[in-house]
């Protein structure tokens, strides 16, 4: 470290490019540079692995470490500070919240919103890389792909980086992999035994700018007959329906089966009645409500069934209804309400008198009850202000 104080403070860091001096070794066309990543968050619950630190961020980090050092910090401080300057920020950190609080690990984390993981929840995050310090590619930025695993030169730093890192950690924090080629990392540290494979969340997009359409998709932001031809929209609903299946597991929620296709619904307008029905349980309602879904089994595969609006724009319950001559009627044209907002959908729902038709990408359809759907709410004021009465209570 002492070494490491005297070289950075003589050092003039320049954005562009990485220092001579702090180049560590070569092979071919690969280069690797020092910079400060060392630090390992031994407590986290998630660890957030990308490729490598770009030349952007290797210069923050540095820039960090030298001001620390100039500052006369600890060593384990500046390490710490320098790690979290530099790691996925600005439309990268917006999107990698956005996806994960999709999925749902917010809720196993018990946060608000993943996004709490980049400010005042920093303790439950690992940030790293594959390969730890900084690998130019002929000069340039290294993409990632299979060479990671094919190339000796880098698997021996991911050995040797990345494994130990691993080691450190604790047994029940998951893993998300991002970027070209890091998934095979993965892949191949599983099956060497050096990490369980459920704990690996795999398929989340590059959270880049520049992947933004891949991210609405997934997200189910944007329909797919909107993708251009460069999204591979069924690698990303296999993605989307397997990381939604992995979160339910952890959360230790059933998975449901899809047994049948229901018919497709018939656009009628609601009754007088059904629309009094709306109207009552709307009235208490409160927060938004941003997704209903459920995860179901499709051909023996986890899918993801979720509330969508139809044509008119409306989201279709039925009543639950039976007779002694017909059986169950429910699924029958008469027995379907509308409900104009999500919000409604919910409270009608929580009455424990209606079903909600969910759908696949596929068009697959089925009908859930409150009991079978998990319903994503953001809290309201007054959600707060009755937390607040619950636990102030004697």
């Amino acid at each position: 470290m002492e070494h490491l104080r005297s070289t950075l403070l003589d050092l003039t860091i320049n954005k562009d490019h990485l220092p001579a001096a702090l180049k560590l070794s070569e092979s071919g066309r690969f280069t690797t540079y020092y910079a400060p990543f060392e630090f390992v968050n031994s407590s986290a619950k998630v660890v957030i692995c990308g490729i490598t630190p770009g030349i952007q961020q290797a210069v923050i980090a540095l820039q960090t470490a030298k001001e620390g050092f100039q500052a006369g910090l600890p060593t384990g401080e500046i390490l710490e500070r320098a790690k979290h300057s530099a790691s996925f920020a600005g439309v990268m950190r917006r999107n990698l919240t956005e996806m994960m609080d999709f999925v749902g690990l917010q809720r196993w984390l018990g946060l608000e919103s993943c996004g709490d993981l980049f400010q005042t929840r920093q303790d439950l995050v690992h940030f790293t890389s594959a390969l730890r310090n900084p690998v130019l590619d002929q000069g340039s930025n290294f993409s990632g792909g299979r060479a990671m695993i094919s190339n000796n030169y880098l698997w021996d730093q991911i050995q040797t980086g990345l494994v130990e890192e691993i080691k450190s950690l604790p047994e029940d924090c998951v893993f998300i992999p991002l970027g070209q080629g890091v998934d095979a990392v993965f892949e191949k540290l599983a099956s060497e035994g050096i990490i369980k494979r459920n704990r690996v969340l795999s398929g989340l997009p590059h959270a880049s700018g520049a992947n933004a359409e891949r991210i609405a998709y997934f997200c189910q932001r944007k329909e797919r007959d909107q993708l251009s031809d460069k999204t591979n929209a069924d690698k990303l609903d296999q993605a989307r329906e397997g990381l939604l299946a992995q979160i339910s597991t952890l959360l230790g929620e059933q998975v449901l089966p899809a047994s049948r296709k229901l018919e497709t619904l018939q656009a009628t307008a609601p009754t007088p009645a059904e629309q009094g029905i709306s109207k009552e349980f709307s009235s208490g309602n409160r927060g938004e409500v941003k997704r209903i879904y459920a995860i179901g089994n499709v051909k023996g595969e986890p899918t993801l069934f979720t509330a969508k609006h139809d044509r008119s724009g409306r989201y279709v319950l039925n009543r639950k209804t039976s007779s002694p001559t017909n059986g169950n009627t429910t699924n029958r044209a008469e027995n379907k309400v509308y409900a104009a907002t999500l919000r409604e959908a919910a409270e009608l729902l929580q009455s424990g008198e209606f079903l909600i038709n969910l759908v696949t990408d596929k068009g697959i359809r089925a009908l859930r009850s409150y009991k079978s759907v998990t319903i994503d709410r953001k809290r309201s004021f007054h959600d707060v202000v009755d937390l607040l009465h619950v636990t102030q209570r004697p």
